[in-house]
């Protein structure tokens, strides 16, 4: 998801004196900024923020599995498909799937829940204004914004389907007449001094049986990587590989993905990066101009590309994908690098 898709929306978490009894969980989380950010057209909850971290009943088990709330579950699907839409792969760092979970899928869940309950409902109309002025209010032409939902791997659908849910849940709080502040037009905030809205929220969260499954949040799911049956190469860190040849158009694109993913690895020291053109015998990721590609690592490619195919990530030998490589697998690359240097 790119900046022109979506208004950046900055949530200023409500301060809560931490009980003594406070989890470890908790404790991280007030170390986190203040603002978190959170792209897209997805409605933020302020207000449980910091209830959710201690009121929470922490599981391990339940296989597919993110959350449970009222017996009703929020799947991993579901929370990567929210995560996806809402949060800017940029941000990722700052938001993580379980912040992301705790501070809006959950409190999402709970107000969808109540708008069932009341047989709160949103027409099409109100979710085609709500849509419509997004895209006004973004600059852009309803094409512009088609073409960039398309870069990013979305459709209309995808977010006719998020703003349905912001219409229900807008109009859920207009009938328990809490509050929202309209910002150019925008029906997107809401006021963490509003007294009603922080009540209503934390009536339904603390009336609500919650279960969080950490273990299936953070679990290795490969889709486009495939495991190669080897060990990680026995090398002092790993060391992430990436095979294309000037001639072949998709290897830029996978170029810049993989530079773009690989840099923060490579600054804090986790993992060595390197990223051969094949044609030109170059390592596109140093400065100097290598004259050919070691054996050693044509060996690699062939073992792990038998028949020729760019481009090729290698992922300390142990994961490996040919062919495309693009913001849709980055997500993926991220979880495979947190496995293999134990972040």
């Amino acid at each position: 998801m790119i900046e022109s898709f979506a208004a950046v929306i900055m949530v200023k978490m409500k301060k809560k004196k931490t009980p003594k009894n406070s989890n470890k969980k908790h404790k991280k989380a007030k170390e986190r900024k203040e603002n978190i950010i959170i792209l897209g057209s997805f409605i933020v909850f302020i207000a449980a923020a910091a209830y959710l971290f201690y009121f929470v009943n922490i599981s391990y088990s339940n296989e597919d599995a993110a959350a449970v709330v009222n017996g009703e579950k929020i799947t991993i699907e579901e929370l990567n498909w929210w995560y996806a839409i809402s949060v800017s792969p940029e941000y990722r760092d700052v938001a993580t799937k379980q912040d992301f979970l705790m501070l809006s899928l959950i409190p999402q869940k709970v107000l969808m829940q109540e708008a069932e309950k009341e047989n709160i409902k949103a027409s099409e109309e109100e979710i085609e204004q709500l849509l419509g002025i997004f895209i006004i209010e973004n600059g852009l032409t309803l094409d512009e914004f088609e073409k960039n939902l398309e870069s990013s791997g979305l459709t209309i659908n995808d977010v006719k389907k998020s703003f349905k849910t912001r219409a229900v849940i807008l109009n859920l709080l207009e009938n328990a007449n809490i509050d929202f502040i309209e910002e150019e037009g925008k029906n997107l905030f809401f006021d963490e001094n509003d007294d009603a809205f922080q009540g209503y929220i934390d009536t339904l969260i603390g009336n609500s049986d919650i279960e969080i499954f950490p273990e299936n949040i953070e679990k290795l799911v490969l889709r486009s990587f495939e495991e190669t049956s080897d060990e990680i190469c026995s090398e002092e860190k790993p060391v992430i590989r990436l095979y294309t040849t000037s001639s072949c158009q998709i290897c830029r694109e996978s170029g810049r993905v993989f530079q773009d993913l690989v840099i923060n690895f490579i600054i804090n020291g986790s993992i060595e990066a390197r990223h051969w053109s094949l044609d030109t015998g170059d390592n596109l990721l140093t400065l100097k101009k290598e004259n050919g590609v070691p054996k050693e690592e044509v060996a690699l490619f062939k073992k792990y590309s038998p028949n020729n195919l760019v481009p090729v990530v290698v992922l300390g030998c142990k994961y490996k994908r040919v062919g495309k490589f693009g913001i849709e697998e980055q997500d993926e690359f991220k979880a495979i690098l947190k496995t293999l240097t134990g972040g």
